[in-house]
């Protein structure tokens, strides 16, 4: 304990701290440099700050305030990367069902193309054969 100020003096003194250096982070807005398991690294806070680590820990007023800002820069990230996880793996469902049905389609396509190819080719057949008739082949007069 620092000579000549009580313990809550001190804990005051600590609760200020940790508030200007909050909004120190605000202002730079590096909170993420400071992240260590979706949480404000205490250990690197408290060397900053030059107090005990115990600090973040035993002062009930520093606990709160670290928590408040550990749930406003951090879990917020957890939420939106679940959120992002999860709306990834609808597309990569959808994606693999729409890559599913353009096979389909892309087999149907070269059926109807073949059969296309066919009935185009019967029909050439079908208008010589009418050409020879109409014409008056050897053998055949209308």
């Amino acid at each position: 304990m620092k000579k000549g100020k009580s313990g809550r003096q001190l804990a005051s003194d600590n609760v200020e701290l940790v508030k200007a250096w909050l909004k120190e982070r605000e202002f730079h807005r590096d909170w993420n440099e400071y992240a260590y398991n979706n949480r404000i690294n205490r250990s690197v806070l408290a060397d900053e700050l030059s107090f005990a680590k115990s600090v973040c820990t035993q002062n009930g007023a520093v606990r709160k305030i670290l928590e408040a800002a550990d749930a406003l820069w951090f879990k917020s990230e957890a939420v939106n990367s679940a959120a992002i996880d999860a709306a990834r793996e609808r597309v990569d469902i959808q994606l693999s069902r729409f890559s599913s049905d353009n096979s389909q389609l892309q087999k149907r396509i070269a059926e109807l193309e073949a059969e296309n190819k066919q009935l185009r080719s019967e029909l050439r057949a079908f208008k010589a054969q009418q050409a020879l008739i109409e014409g008056g082949a050897a053998g055949f007069r209308l």
